[in-house]
């Protein structure tokens, strides 16, 4: 499911997708942090790489992403923190660090981006995905040009990352030390 809301002042959308995945909650961690396998999900990225992780739920990503033709390319800096769950779920935040390094000839730098990405583990086994994000991409860019692009986009990628978290091994479930699932440890 897709829902958009208007972002004053900017014309651009706030989007949030939901989907059913027959996959752990963990899954969506591995496939996201998978730098090597980004443009399985993310097609429109030309580079993405870690840049530093200050600990093992912290990490400060590049991402260069391909613009059509006149538009620059673009750059996005990202932190994100990793928060789990005693229900095994799983909440990644995500959000711009334009400054985190030198801007880059020929690239526009992203200034103003977050979301959040949940993984809520559901009764019947499967894990409910959830993601609430708003990027402006600068430069002037209108919103009725944008706002399509960034939402097929954003379906696309949705799809993508189905498939992966449902490729991904599933960890199988014992009961833990104090009744908690063991699986929260898999991420």
């Amino acid at each position: 499911m897709l829902w958009t809301q208007p972002h004053p002042p900017t014309s651009f959308q706030a989007l949030r997708l939901e989907m059913r995945v027959n996959a752990d909650p963990g899954a969506l961690i591995t496939v996201l942090r998978n730098t090597v396998r980004h443009e399985e999900w993310l097609p429109q990225s030309r580079e993405v790489r870690v840049l530093a992780r200050s600990g093992p739920d912290d990490d400060l990503v590049y991402t260069r992403l391909a613009s059509p033709w006149p538009v620059q390319d673009r750059e996005l800096i990202t932190r994100s923190h990793l928060s789990r769950r005693i229900d095994c779920g799983l909440t990644l935040e995500v959000w711009a660090e334009p400054n985190a390094l030198p801007l880059h000839a020929g690239l526009f730098r992203i200034q103003e981006s977050a979301g959040r990405w949940e993984a809520l583990p559901q009764r019947d086994g499967s894990t409910l995905v959830r993601l609430e994000t708003y990027t402006n991409p600068g430069n002037n860019l209108p919103g009725w040009l944008v706002n399509p692009i960034a939402i097929k986009a954003a379906v696309g990628s949705f799809k993508a990352i189905r498939r992966l978290m449902e490729a991904e091994p599933r960890v199988a479930a014992t009961p833990g030390l104090l009744g908690r699932d063991p699986r929260c440890s898999a991420t």
